[in-house]
């Protein structure tokens, strides 16, 4: 089997079928290719947070969780990948890293020029974790910590998906997305938010990640009775404080 193409094969990009309103930002990632990104923006005086959604998620989808955010005194600026939402072009394992940085790039000047200087951090979901990973290798320098939610720290879950044994395709982590990697070289604060029951991304993914990484400060939140995808739902409020006390003792 084709490594890269058994990664590549694992997005689920879709249209959005809403117009684009005032909240959306095109970004220009290659001639002719735009990404799409959903700005909650409310006071400079919130903290930053970009995020990076799950697999078959979309930016405009994130409208009430963005808002929510907001009330809990936040700025939330949530990305799509190619493909997915108002954005064209195809998915692949190495766009997803180079647009992570193009798009950090963007939001990192629009926060300056706006005047939004408070913390900047970023967050990545499942798929997202890779895109969150990617930025703090290359600018760790410029964000004041990273939020880990339901993420991945090797590709293991994916190859089980498809019931591949890693050895009979001669897998190795640098075929990967290197999540693990960039997180053992990463020293800033780390906040890590795992379903224990989680059927997509086991649980031990996160423990991985809280013991490999060379965070200087880093906490594992573990989710009981909740599943990949009802993280929210089970813990209601306390998910946006839980958030908002990491980001308060930063």
């Amino acid at each position: 089997m084709d490594k890269k193409n058994l990664l590549n094969s694992i997005f689920f990009p879709r249209p959005s079928f809403i117009d684009k309103d005032e909240h959306d930002h095109l970004v220009d990632v290659e001639k002719g290719v735009k990404v799409g990104i959903r700005f909650f923006i409310k006071d400079k005086g919130y903290p930053n947070i970009l995020f990076f959604h799950g697999n078959a998620e979309l930016a405009q989808e994130y409208n009430q969780i963005g808002k929510l955010f907001n009330q809990y005194n936040c700025n939330f600026i949530v990305s799509d990948y190619r493909g997915y939402g108002l954005s064209n072009g195809e998915p692949t394992k190495e766009n997803l890293h180079l647009d992570a940085n193009l798009i950090f790039a963007y939001v990192e000047s629009f926060l300056k020029e706006n005047n939004y200087l408070r913390k900047l951090l970023v967050m990545g979901r499942s798929l997202g974790s890779a895109s969150a990973c990617e930025i703090i290798s290359k600018h760790s320098q410029s964000i004041d910590g990273c939020i880990i939610e339901s993420g991945f720290a090797t590709e293991k879950p994916i190859l089980e998906m498809f019931n591949i044994d890693p050895t009979e395709i001669d897998f190795h982590e640098y075929d990967g997305f290197e999540n693990l990697k960039k997180l053992r070289a990463y020293s800033k604060p780390l906040f890590i938010i795992h379903a224990e029951q989680d059927h997509i991304i086991p649980f031990s993914e996160a423990e991985i990640i809280q013991k490999e990484t060379q965070a200087e400060k880093k906490e594992l939140w573990p989710i009981p009775n909740a599943n990949h995808n009802d993280i929210i739902m089970q813990t209601q409020e306390k998910y946006f404080i839980r958030i908002k006390d990491f980001i308060n003792n930063l």
